[in-house]
Formats: C-alpha cells, structure tokens, sequence
C-alpha cells in the first residue's frame, strides 16, 4: 500500500506516516456519501444548524491540537495557525446566519394568461461534494467549502493536500464524531487520487489549487458542475501619490508574509518612476528587519523551494539585479531569503509565472496607462492592488484591471467564509454568487391550482 510522508518543512524531518487511500476506498466513501445524502438532505434547517454549531464547538475544544499539527505539518508559526482554527470557526458561524436568510424567490407570470398559477424558484443540494484543498491554508480553506456544503444539505468527500494530510485527518476525525455517518468522508493521497475523485460520480466539485491542476480538471471533469479556485500572479501598482511608509509595509507583508505561499500574494509590483528611490529605500529597510524563521516562514516543500530558485536563476540570466536576499538561508528547513528584485521584465518567469515563495520583484512605470497595460499582461486574473490617496483615482484604475478581486489601499483581503473569492482569466471561473448558492441548485417550480380546462391542450 502506498504511504504519504509528512515532513515539517522547518526542520525537514518526517512527522508521520498515513496510508493513501486506494482506487476501491475512494469509490466506497462516494458510495456512502451517496447513501447518507437523502437522510442528511431531509432533515430540517435547524436540526443541520445545530450539528454545524456542536462542530464549531469540537474545533474550539480542539483548538489547541489542531494548532499544533498545522504549525509541525505546513510550518506556520503559532500566531498564523491559531488565526486559521479561528476563521474555520467563524466561518460556520457567518454561513448558519447566512442559510436562515434564504427564502424561495417568487417568479412574476403573465397572470392574464396564466391564471392560477404561481411560479417560484427553491434550492436543492447537489448531492455529494468532492473537495480538493490546498496546504497553504489547510483548515480555514477546508471550512470555506464545508460549512455551507454541510448546511445545503450536500454531503462531502473530503481529500485534502498530500502536504497536509494530518491536518486533513483531523479535521475528519472531528466532523465524523458529530455528524452522522458517512456524511463526511476522506480520502488521502497525491493527484492519482485526485484526479480519480474528480472523474468519479460526484455531483459537483470543488477546488482550490495549481493553474496546471484545474486544466486538467476541465479536461476530464465532463459535464459535472465544478467551481475552480486557482493561482494568481497579482499586481501591486504604487501610484506617484501613495504614501511611502504605509505602502512598503502593505507591500513587504503582502509579498512575504507565509513566505509568499498565499494565493492573492505580491507577485509584481509597479512603481511610479518618480517615487522608486523613496520607496525602496523604505522596503529595503523594513525587509532587513525581519528575521528567517520567526517571520519568514519555510516553503512547503524541497520541490517548492527548487521552484522559487529556478524562477530566481532565471530572472538572474535574463539581467536582473538582487538588492537583498536572493538565496537559501544558511539554516534547517526550506527557508529562502526575502528577496527583492529590480530591473526586471515580463520576459522572466518571476514576472509571468505563479512563483509562491518570498520573493518582491520590482518594476517602474511612467503613467498609469502603462501600470494598467502592465497589470493586465498576465494569463492571470485573481486579484490586483492599487495604492493612492486619490481614492476616485483608485477606483477608476480598478475598473480597468482584469481581476476577480481589485483591492485599493489593501492586500491579501478575504471575505467571512471566503465569501465571494475567485479570479478570472486562468486563475479560475469566479461565481457571481455566494459560496452557500455555489452548493445548491436553483429549481424552478410552476404551480397550477385551477380546475379549468386549459385551451389548447389535446
């Protein structure tokens, strides 16, 4: 049988052992997850609602466990893993408040026409869930998709990344002692069985992860409903009237924070020619103090940390120049130097592709016509950042990025419940709807009470 090993990537040992599930196990889960669906679907709102709130109650009383295996698995510090079993809290909390205010939507008809008759609109679970989540946010990613899922009425087949399996585990473990069985299940493994899951007879997938991950998936998915949460290489634009102090700040956090292993992270930032001096005099001295390991945090993985070099080499053959870091750091663990770039150009990979890693590549731009033209040169589209004091200024450059998500004097913003993420373009096929209508089905009803006959019919 074939294993995952977890390895804490601050110190590169090996902190367990799971069994990936095979082929017949992951066609099982979806078996009982299918047989667990009607019961679980038919009870009432409250009775749902109140299996979600003994869960929020078990992660409380688990926070403490839970916290520790996220900082030993994917290499958090403490600070950030506690915040994440918070949001996974709070997230099921604003999705219960959420469910209670949806009603079914009555349809205007041609009364005239139609006479007693009455059309409306309700909503339905899909079914079973396949979820596919990442490792970089492990538990508050999961139960973005899991409480509104499990309060539709939906029931799950849960795999979590290969990185952050014990995680993964543990979040089962605390679901399958609440709720009733088979309405939560797990499998565990690497793409094989990913993409095994999405291929199979689930009713609706939901995925967050690579650019390279979700073609595949529209390739093999068929005519399932899926919803596709993927990279980004998200711009940061520094307009000549931003102010200095609170940009760089905003700017090295967002680039560098979780090492950079944030899906809405800096991955380009464009600075007004006139202002670059000021403003990397400031970065430069905010980065220099920061410390590798406390507030660096290790790349997932040794794959990773060779990814990051290799856009790194590359930038450095095409003529770039490092102004700080730029190379491993002298320590245990897959930790890399913050590094912040100049003189580079979209012809390098660190400009172009998904880098994920604690890396701050700087380019100017004369007006904000360009900084535009240079924002929207991407196969990207998740999110974009503008700094101005000219708040109409910023919106109006907004408009104008293509993006899911455009934020103005903010960065790494999300939603309670991750409500309403998404990108466009290759970073995936943002809903105009909430994450609790992403798990139901909109069923269109017409009702005709008369006893009349109908003119017309046979």
């Amino acid at each position: 049988m074939a294993k995952i090993y977890s390895i804490n990537p601050r110190t590169e040992q090996i902190i367990g052992v799971i069994p990936e599930s095979t082929i017949l196990e992951v066609d099982e889960k979806i078996t009982n997850a299918k047989s667990a669906f009607e019961s679980w679907a038919n009870l009432s709102l409250h009775e749902r609602i109140d299996f979600l709130e003994k869960i929020s109650q078990k992660l409380e009383q688990n926070k403490t466990e839970l916290i520790d295996i996220i900082c030993k698995e994917v290499g958090k510090p403490e600070a950030s893993a506690q915040w994440e079993v918070n949001d996974a809290i709070k997230s099921i909390h604003y999705y219960m408040n959420q469910i209670q205010s949806l009603h079914k939507v009555n349809i205007k008809i041609d009364e005239d026409s139609f006479k007693n008759t009455k059309a409306f609109i309700d909503y339905t679970p899909y079914g079973v869930i396949g979820l596919i989540t990442p490792w970089n946010y492990p538990c508050c990613l999961s139960f973005w998709t899991i409480a509104p899922a499990l309060l539709s009425g939906n029931t799950i087949v849960y795999k979590p990344s290969e990185y952050s399996s014990f995680v993964g585990r543990m979040i089962y473990d605390i679901l399958d002692e609440v709720l009733p069985h088979n309405v939560f299940n797990i499998v565990i493994g690497s793409k094989n069985i990913g993409k095994y899951l999405v291929e199979s007879d689930i009713d609706k997938l939901f995925f967050t992860g690579s650019v390279n991950a979700g073609h595949d998936i529209v390739k093999n998915i068929g005519i399932k409903a899926y919803s596709l949460e993927l990279g980004g290489k998200d711009a940061f634009i520094v307009c000549e009237d931003a102010d200095i102090e609170t940009t760089t700040g905003a700017a090295a956090w967002g680039a560098l924070t979780n090492a950079g292993q944030v899906c809405t992270s800096l991955e380009r930032c464009y600075v007004h020619e006139d202002i670059l001096e000021k403003f990397l005099d400031s970065l430069i001295q905010k980065v220099s103090n920061l410390t590798i390991g406390k507030d660096i945090q290790p790349l997932i993985s040794n794959m990773q940390l060779e990814k990051v070099q290799s856009h790194l080499e590359d930038a450095n053959n095409k003529g770039c120049k490092v102004l700080i870091g730029g190379k491993r750091a002298n320590m245990q663990g897959y930790f890399l130097e913050p590094t912040i770039l100049v003189d580079v150009d979209h012809s390098m990979k660190i400009m172009k592709e998904e880098t994920f890693g604690p890396i701050l590549p700087i380019m100017t731009f004369t007006n904000e016509d360009e900084a535009v033209d240079l924002a929207n040169d991407s196969k990207y589209g998740l999110s974009a950042t503008i700094w101005t004091k000219d708040i109409d200024k910023g919106n109006e450059l907004s408009k104008k990025i293509k993006v899911g998500m455009a934020f103005i004097n903010e960065i790494n913003f999300s939603f309670d419940g991750g409500d309403y993420w998404g990108g466009i373009k290759e970073s995936g096929n943002k809903s105009s709807e909430s994450k609790l209508m992403q798990c139901l089905m909109a069923k269109s009803y017409v009702v005709y009470s008369g006893s009349e006959k109908r003119s017309g019919w046979y």
